[in-house]
């Protein structure tokens, strides 16, 4: 089993992934794999400055948001905040976000 790790959280590893749910819209994205011998490094560029950098291997995949995430565990999406979000974390791993 992979280990994930999301801004330096690990978390439980969930088929077919988590859904990113940007709180600002965007328009256009650049989206890059640059594959070497020990695993793959995936860039995502958004033009509301969101940046998400992936790093997968056979061990882990670790990835880096440049903005304040809020996970929801129970339908699998991760909220990519702005500075003016509010956020709430419930009991039974739903968040509960207010802009």
């Amino acid at each position: 089993m992979q280990k994930v790790i999301l801004n330096g959280r690990e978390m439980d590893f969930v088929e077919g992934g988590y859904q990113y749910i940007f709180m600002k819209p965007y328009e256009k994205h650049q989206h890059r794999n640059i594959k070497r011998d020990n695993g793959e490094l995936i860039l995502q560029l958004y033009d509301n400055g969101v940046q998400i950098r992936t790093l997968v291997t056979p061990e882990e995949a670790a990835t880096i948001i440049n903005r304040d995430i809020a996970i929801d565990y129970v339908n699998h999406k991760v909220y990519i905040l702005e500075p003016e979000s509010k956020v709430t974390e419930n009991e039974d791993g739903t968040v509960t976000i207010e802009e």
